[in-house]
């Protein structure tokens, strides 16, 4: 499996194959993708977004992470360079938005080396996340490589359903 990080995606046949990967994961994400205004909607429960098309295309403005198996891109991970949030703190920062991986490949560590990548690509600089409370994968690989809890946001998915932002300094 190769790691390849990329400032933008311009490939058309890359971008193709990163939208299928999008369409394929939109409902496993907590509000599904597809009802998220943005990667980086700061409200999240009962988003009422404009469609998987619409998240795509402000994915598309970011970095990316991906994962290739056999010229196939299996996996991505897109990122922000910079990004402020008032739940982050400020200054230069690597901010992970979203990471599909295909269901013929998961169980192999691949989110795990997506964050290496970023990790070795950007070694100066901080990176954060968020994710949900339950999203109990995730969450150890973030433990393992580590990341710290910095806010939780309860109830900020829909009732029970926590969001939680993790950072991690460089070392």
């Amino acid at each position: 499996m190769e790691f390849l990080t990329y400032k933008r995606l311009e490939n058309e046949n890359l971008l193709k194959s990163v939208y299928e990967l999008v369409v394929l994961g939109d409902q496993e994400f907590i509000p599904p993708l597809s009802a998220r205004s943005s990667t980086t909607q700061q409200t999240l429960a009962g988003a009422q977004g404009n469609g998987i098309d619409a998240y795509f295309e402000e994915m598309k403005k970011q970095s990316f992470v991906l994962a290739f198996e056999q010229d196939k891109v299996v996996g991505f991970m897109s990122f922000r360079e910079n990004y402020e949030n008032p739940h982050l703190p400020a200054g230069e920062n690597l901010y992970a938005s979203t990471c599909v991986v295909h269901p013929d490949f998961r169980g192999r560590g691949m989110m795990r080396s997506f964050y290496e990548a970023m990790i070795k690509a950007f070694h100066t600089r901080p990176i954060y996340t968020r994710t949900w409370h339950e999203n109990i994968g995730h969450l150890k690989v973030l433990d393992r490589l580590g990341f710290t809890l910095l806010e939780t946001i309860e109830n900020d998915r829909g009732p029970g359903i926590h969001t939680v932002y993790f950072g991690r300094q460089p070392k």
